[in-house]
């Protein structure tokens, strides 16, 4: 919807091959469903966690991501896909130009801090174990930041927003003094706060507590810790199973954001690109990759999180679960020498469950054992 300069302004209405039609028409509905529908189970496991690690920090960023992630989905697919499939005609109004527009970029770069503070979170609660975990209320206030800092960045669009006669919803380039002025203020709140900033901090928290627990798996190994070949092996997969989840937490978003800004950067450096209808159609596909890195969050959720695949397992398995023990109490009841069976088992009075097992530098390894 948004352009960076006035020779956009004199571009024809242009026939788009059916083929880019088809594939928009398939995409933006897709992605706007995998990510409601993920980003809203988060907000609800969140919500109605029983997990402790969802009633901690951390639970908060995901929380605040998630919430994110919606208003990207529901500012952004539906009044672009109608822009897009009315001949590049904003319909709804002055109002709605400047205000979807803004919020969806406020959104955007809100995942991008959110991102940035879970992978704080993370860097102090494995490798910074001695300073503590960070506390409820050094969260909300990094919340706080995280939202007031994306609105700030976004205040000159505000101004700078406007809906020609003709319905062309643009950034009108005038507003500023200076080609100049455009080009920093587009670095400023668009290319540093999306990108940049993110995928930086992203990469130094990740990488060194990849660092760490591949430091602390050899240290643990010469002190004979894992003595046993079976743990050993375990503990390797394990660290080569976090390496990828992590590495794939970057590249996902690196990915996504990534071909936006290289286009928006070429678009800078050579305003005359604008004048290529393909220049157009990719900068347009572009924008839905990045608004595509709001339905993959929840996956990554799901593959890095076990406390969250275990709230999500039991919350489908709910109903299921309810059933199951309303037909036990009724077997109960029509068998009143259950117990008595129960505690001639041998396995009564048994648990089996999870043994932690505390490791150098507060790195934990947990094995299924009968206790």
């Amino acid at each position: 919807m948004n352009n960076t300069t006035s020779d956009a302004k004199a571009l024809d209405i242009f026939d788009e091959h059916i083929a880019v039609r088809i594939v928009r028409l398939i995409l933006y509905p897709t992605v706007f469903s995998v990510g409601l529908i993920g980003n809203f189970t988060v907000c609800v496991l969140i919500l109605i966690a029983k997990s402790k690690q969802f009633r901690s920090v951390e639970g908060y960023f995901i929380l605040n991501l998630a919430m994110s992630d919606l208003l990207v989905l529901f500012l952004y697919i539906p009044f672009d896909l109608a822009y897009l499939e009315n001949q590049s005609i904003w319909p709804f109004g002055f109002v709605l130009c400047k205000l979807i527009n803004v919020l969806t970029s406020i959104s955007v770069t809100v995942s991008g801090s959110m991102l940035i503070c879970i992978g704080f979170e993370r860097y102090i609660a494995i490798v910074r174990t001695l300073s503590g975990r960070l506390s409820k209320g050094k969260a909300l206030l990094m919340v706080i930041f995280g939202w007031v800092y994306s609105c700030l960045t976004q205040v000159p669009y505000v101004f700078a927003l406007t809906l020609e006669p003709d319905g062309k919803c643009w950034v009108d380039i005038e507003w500023w003094p200076s080609q100049a002025a455009l080009n920093l203020t587009y670095i400023t709140a668009i290319i540093l706060p999306q990108f940049v900033i993110p995928a930086f901090c992203l990469t130094f928290f990740y990488l060194r507590i990849v660092c760490h627990v591949w430091k602390a798996h050899r240290l643990n190994s010469k002190r004979g810790i894992y003595s046993n070949s079976d743990f050993a092996e375990k503990r390797v997969k394990q660290n080569r199973k976090t390496t990828r989840l992590l590495t794939g937490l970057v590249l996902v978003y690196s990915i996504c954001i990534l071909p936006h800004m290289v286009i928006i950067i070429s678009i800078m450096a050579n305003p005359a690109l604008l004048s290529s209808h393909f220049t157009r159609q990719l900068y347009e596909f572009a924008r839905l990759l990045k608004t595509a890195n709001s339905c993959l969050n929840p996956i990554l959720y799901t593959l890095l999180i076990r406390g969250f695949r275990k709230d999500l397992k039991r919350l489908c398995c709910r109903k299921s679960k309810s059933d199951t023990n309303s037909s036990l109490k009724k077997s109960s009841r029509s068998s009143p020498r259950a117990e008595d069976r129960q505690a001639l088992s041998p396995s009564y009075g048994k648990f089996h469950g999870t043994v932690t097992v505390k490791l150098e530098n507060g790195y934990d390894f947990e094995r299924e054992d009968d206790v």
